[in-house]
């Protein structure tokens, strides 16, 4: 059988949530509840805008006596903004005395009254054993889970150290699976379903392998996402059991003062193999459109202005940046091809076990861009830039003393790529000046998202992009 990856599939069919499986959107009460408790979320997408938050589709999964597992897609929709989050819950029934609506722990949102006028304590589904069962046992399978039970969940453990996505370690379940649970719904084939599967039936093992994932599908004519009619829910992949965080790795190296060059170089190497694996499972794209590129560059740049106004002492110096990056670029005789790439790469997308060296992770992409913009073929200097710009966060985050070790952190980096990747010698130059030009987009990304979330990080950004108009990696 084949998915809409179009690859064979074995093992367990799953079932797909489907128009059977819908239930009452939440409640005025739940949704009051949600619309206090979603934007204090390190996960929640809207940082800078006020949203609406609005009912769409909710599913109900299967659940044990007592207790009622449900998930909602929400839309948040503001000035400019029209995105789908995935929030399930666990509603447990509780005794009429307990009236206050304050949460006992991380893992429970509130209470609110049922409309039989009974109090329900609403629990965060990613926090909760039955949310993991309903959806292991909903889900479809690449391979035979074994027996799934409230016996093999007990391990569990919901990580705290959440960004777009909430993720669960389930050591017990299948040999051992990471449970994601998506939040910024992608609607559509989600990549980090499909790039994983073709990389992993390709036979890279740079990837822990998607062994399951739990979908959802419509039939309503108002898809935020014309045409799109799925969205994958949770996805499982393979646990890397004594494997080590990227970022947290290069922190703990900066913080005590050790080179992380040859972990790096090895980092850089591997990138190079995904993007080879990448080009031999999938399609490749045309050559790059220079005059594309550096209009949509120039766009982001003006928009990063206009978000941040902390940059508009430097928009003079970015355009002139720009324009003497395309001139370089339109001098030379060969372009590169545009191919699938990771999206979002950066160290904290990585993990890395001494037994296994590096493993690739997360290629979801930008989780606020539409399916159709993080599947389509782009620069593999795109996911370059991105890991560059991580050297950058670990030596300040770390506190390294020594401004060497970013230096030859990066230099490492960028020297193993080059030389795993083969770049003909005409495509030297290109690589080169696209690799500044994407370092300064994603620094100026960053100056936006801090100056938003965090703004005592907005330093490490800005210096980056005064660095780079130095002509400075």
């Amino acid at each position: 059988m084949a998915d809409e990856s179009g690859i064979d599939r074995v093992g367990r069919d799953g079932h797909v949530l489907a128009v059977e499986d819908r239930c009452a959107p939440p409640s005025a009460d739940l949704l009051g509840l949600l619309d206090t408790w979603l934007p204090r979320r390190r996960w929640f997408p809207v940082k800078d805008v006020a949203v609406e938050t609005l009912p769409w589709v909710s599913y109900t999964l299967p659940s044990p006596p007592g207790l009622v597992t449900q998930s909602h897609l929400l839309r948040l929709v503001g000035d400019g903004v029209d995105l789908v989050i995935h929030v399930p819950v666990v509603l447990e029934r509780v005794d009429g005395s307990v009236v206050t609506d304050e949460p006992e722990d991380a893992a429970v949102i509130g209470v609110v009254r049922g409309e039989d006028g009974t109090l329900l304590r609403v629990h965060d589904g990613a926090a909760h054993p039955a949310f993991w069962l309903a959806s292991l046992e909903t889900s479809t399978w690449d391979v035979d889970p074994g027996e799934l039970s409230t016996q093999t969940l007990a391990s569990g453990r919901l990580l705290r150290v959440e960004q777009s996505n909430s993720s669960v370690r389930l050591p017990d379940v299948a040999g051992g699976v990471m449970f994601k649970v998506m939040r910024a719904v992608a609607i559509g084939p989600n990549p980090d379903v499909t790039l994983p599967r073709a990389l992993a039936h390709g036979g890279w093992r740079g990837v822990p392998r998607p062994l399951a994932w739990l979908t959802g599908t419509w039939e309503d004519d108002d898809t935020p996402s014309a045409g799109a009619d799925l969205a994958h829910l949770v996805i499982v992949a393979e646990l890397i059991g004594s494997a080590r965080d990227g970022f947290d790795l290069a922190c703990s190296y900066a913080r005590q003062g050790e080179s992380f060059a040859d972990l790096a170089a090895d980092l850089g190497e591997q990138v190079a193999r995904m993007h080879a694996a990448l080009r031999d499972v999938l399609p490749v794209g045309e050559p790059l459109d220079v005059d594309w590129l550096f209009t949509d560059l120039r766009r982001r740049a003006t928009e990063a202005a206009q978000r941040a106004p902390l940059l508009a002492r430097t928009a003079a110096d970015v355009a002139a940046f720009y324009d003497d990056a395309e001139r370089r670029l339109a001098a030379t005789s060969q372009r590169p091809v545009l191919q699938h790439v990771h999206g979002d790469l950066h160290l904290g997308q990585a993990l890395n076990s001494r037994e296994l060296g590096w493993k690739v992770l997360d290629f979801e992409g930008e989780p606020l861009r539409p399916v159709a913009e993080r599947t389509r073929a782009d620069l593999v200097m795109r996911d370059v830039a991105g890991v560059l710009r991580s050297f950058d966060y670990a030596a300040a985050v770390g506190g390294a003393q020594d401004p060497r070790w970013v230096v030859d952190a990066r230099t490492a980096f960028l020297a193993a790529y080059r030389r795993e990747a083969r770049f003909p010698d005409e495509h030297e130059d290109a690589a080169e000046t696209l690799v500044r030009a994407l370092v300064l987009d994603k620094a100026l990304y960053e100056v936006v998202y801090e100056s938003t979330n965090r703004p005592t990080w907005t330093w490490i950004p800005l210096e980056a992009v005064d660095r780079l108009l130095r002509n400075e990696i």
